[in-house]
């Protein structure tokens, strides 16, 4: 079942959460690229706000109800509050294995011969907060991220096949292509506490805090703040050539990363340049100060 047809059997669910799902994130079509590490990643998200869910039917908050054909795959990210819809074409092609809210889908035929491959998708819970639009060094996005940890959805980025069965190798390919007609749903309580699709605003800004490198705690800005943050950022002229400096925060937004020093005002573009600036003393109070409120 697509976006379009989920949507138009909700019911009367408020137009602004059908909206919301619609302009969920939308990272383009993924294809196999084994020689590229940073890449745009391909999947459809689809967020509603749901109670419960059963094979059968889900009972969205409004006390709407959707009723979902039983052959479909439905499959629960442990006790996180996700879940899967899978295509319909999946049914008796793929495995899963969980470990915690950890999930590993993958390809069944291949898996009979090629042990521990034929992975499809990851689904993984990692200890520190990564913004939605994080461009992370593999094919990967953010789901949802909570107090202290991100959920985000991850493809291989090494050979998962097995190329002495080209029945198998099809088969593969065929599951690998469909990925992108995955829908991923939430329960109530998971949208409401974590920063998800539904209420992450294009352009915020995330700042970890860092210790000898290590995030400590990761703090996302509201829409004002961002804005006076990133004007701030922006407009300085990295054309320093310093050398390496101590960093104790990491300003990110719209994909880019920005490590700099609270003391010194410091800053570097960390976008593959090797160049950095060094903020006004009225401009780093003023970063310091929005951070503090």
């Amino acid at each position: 079942m697509k976006r379009e047809q989920l949507s138009n059997r909700i019911g009367n669910i408020e137009d602004r959460l059908v909206e919301q799902a619609r302009n969920a994130p939308d990272f383009g079509q993924y294809r196999r690229n084994r020689g590229v590490r940073r890449m745009a990643f391909a999947a459809a998200v689809l967020v509603l706000m749901i109670g419960s869910f059963a094979v059968g039917a889900i009972a969205l908050a409004k006390e709407t109800i959707v009723y979902v054909e039983k052959e479909q795959e439905i499959v629960k990210v442990g006790d996180s509050g996700i879940s899967l819809i899978l295509p319909d074409e999946w049914k008796d092609k793929y495995g899963y294995e969980l470990d915690g809210d950890n999930l590993t889908v993958y390809h069944l035929a291949t898996r009979e011969s090629f042990e521990y491959g034929g992975v499809l998708f990851w689904i993984d819970r990692v200890d520190e907060r990564y913004p939605l639009d994080y461009t992370y060094p593999e094919p990967a996005f953010t789901i949802a991220i909570t107090e202290n940890s991100t959920y985000r959805f991850r493809l291989p980025s090494d050979i998962q096949i097995d190329i002495n069965s080209p029945e198998a190798w099809a088969e593969y390919d065929k599951l690998s292509e469909e990925i992108v007609s995955i829908e991923i749903i939430m329960t109530s309580q998971m949208l409401a506490s974590t920063t998800n699709a539904s209420n992450w605003v294009q352009g915020t800004v995330s700042v970890s805090y860092l210790e000898a490198g290590t995030v400590t705690r990761t703090v996302f800005c509201g829409i004002e703040q961002s804005e006076k943050i990133k004007e701030i950022v922006e407009s300085q002229d990295y054309s320093l050539e310093q050398g390496s400096f101590l960093s104790d925060l990491l300003i990110m937004f719209d994909g880019a990363e920005y490590y700099m020093n609270s003391t010194t005002g410091s800053i570097e573009n960390a976008g593959g340049h090797p160049y950095s600036a060094v903020l006004s003393t009225e401009d780093l109070e003023i970063i310091m100060g929005l951070l503090d409120e």
